[in-house]
């Protein structure tokens, strides 16, 4: 059960994979599109996958040679703009261990990415989804160097993960981004070092998916879109692997969030649709509840009036029939589906400003204090609605509340939010002058 050596480390490495080439034929094609001399050919493609980055006139080559736009190019940092070439990551490859944990050790340096847009686009995500349908230090580092992992190991795997949850509801994405890297990257070892039986195999591919989906949260609660796709993708595969259908219809749900924020809503209800297809109706009504209130969302982004209203009664109804019992971890956040922010944003999305501030007051006064973000995220959607009301100065007001707790956050998303209400501010206005003014002093 040990390593796989058939792995790559960087989108290039599998590009070549994928297309027969070897190192040669790299440098060949680079020469011939763009007359670099290419004399030291084998180290110098070696190095790149290796870390050092290309000149542009180099990656101009290859991007022709492959069919990418010289716009992505520019627009996306190397190598982030391979993996819009299809075929680089394995989205349609056998839902295998080996491929769980070659998708797992691809996207170990995702958090690189900073873009602010999926690469998985709606079609690949749909296509996507339907395929889904406390331990001594010394005794983990003897697991992760060849030795036998067993329940001990994965127990303490699993302790790390939930207390990562909750320091993410506290300080936000952009700082437990990093934790959840490191942590991945041990599982990987593991898995791919580590000697263990079928059993054990399969909760380290559960925990790696669970690592995977946090992980893939972090990125795109800081703004790492494409990166979010990628450990969103390897999560399916691991979770799918592990037999953790819940966990992978989470993460459905997180992808169908993230092309709600992105504007594009109906590939979102498709994601909410097959999540909740797969996991069944004898689910936790809890779960259900959470698909419902974000397919709430999904419908205002559509200007679905109607059926965002007949969703947010059906996710009220689940929420008040559920058994809590039946509840997996990690859904210990949800609350009342009306009172949530993505349920609060929807309606203010529909234009129904007054609906949608009375909902997330009452969600925030439902919050403590260990949930910092959703403060923030929610009074920034309050001062929003209140700006659609007219009330131009209540809506500061919110607005200078959620700024007052920014600095103890580190998520992209919730600055991300202010800043657009900021935008939104009447030029002339010396309220909303000095507003801005504030909200620009704080660190970034």
């Amino acid at each position: 059960m040990g390593g796989d050596r058939n792995l790559f480390h960087h989108p290039l490495t599998y590009l070549r994979h994928q297309r027969g080439w070897t190192l040669a034929d790299v440098a060949e094609l680079v020469r011939r599109r763009s007359g670099l001399n290419m004399a030291t050919h084998r180290q110098k493609i070696h190095r790149w996958e290796r870390g050092t980055v290309p000149e542009l006139d180099a990656q101009f080559a290859i991007a022709e040679e492959v069919g990418v736009d010289p716009n992505t190019v520019l627009a996306l940092p190397w190598p982030s703009w391979l993996l819009t070439v299809h075929g680089t990551e394995p989205l349609h490859e056998a839902w295998t261990a080996s491929t769980a944990k070659l998708t797992l050790t691809g996207c170990l340096d995702a958090s690189t990415d900073r873009r602010a847009f999926p690469l998985i686009a709606g079609d690949d995500a749909a296509r996507l989804a339907s395929a889904w349908a406390a331990v001594p230090a010394q005794k983990i580092s003897h697991a992760a160097n060849g030795g036998t992992v067993d329940t001990d190991v994965t127990n303490w795997v699993e302790c790390r993960t939930r207390q990562l949850w909750h320091l993410d509801d506290l300080v936000g994405g952009d700082y437990c981004l990093n934790l959840a890297q490191a942590d991945l990257q041990l599982v990987a070892r593991l898995l791919h070092r580590g000697r263990y039986r079928a059993p054990v195999e399969q909760r380290l591919l559960g925990l790696a998916g669970e690592l995977l989906r946090f992980a893939g949260w972090c990125a795109f609660d800081s703004g790492r879109q494409a990166a979010a796709d990628r450990y969103w993708h390897a999560g399916l595969r691991t979770s799918a692997t592990g037999g953790d259908t819940l966990t992978g219809a989470y993460i459905l749900s997180l992808m169908a969030m993230q092309h709600t924020y992105a504007g594009d809503g109906r590939a979102a209800l498709n994601l909410l649709h097959t999540a909740r297809q797969r996991i069944g109706a004898g689910a936790s009504r809890t779960v259900h509840a959470m698909l419902d209130a974000w397919q709430v969302r999904a419908h205002a982004a559509v200007g679905e009036q109607r059926q965002a209203i007949e969703t947010l009664f059906r996710a009220d109804d689940h929420w008040g029939r559920r058994t809590p019992d039946d509840d997996p971890p990690w859904i210990y956040w949800m609350r009342q589906p009306s009172h949530t922010i993505e349920v609060g944003l929807g309606f203010v999305r529909l234009g129904r400003s007054d609906i949608a501030v009375r909902l997330l007051e009452q969600g925030i006064a439902d919050r403590g204090g260990d949930y910092t973000r959703d403060a923030v995220l929610g009074l920034a959607a309050v001062a929003a609605a209140e700006l659609d009301q007219g009330d131009l100065g209540s809506a500061l007001d919110t607005a200078r509340r959620a700024a007052d707790l920014l600095p103890g956050v580190e998520s992209s998303r919730a600055a991300d939010q202010l800043r657009a209400f900021a935008g939104r501010l009447p030029d002339g206005e010396p309220t909303a002058k000095e507003f801005r003014t504030y909200l620009e002093s704080l660190p970034a």
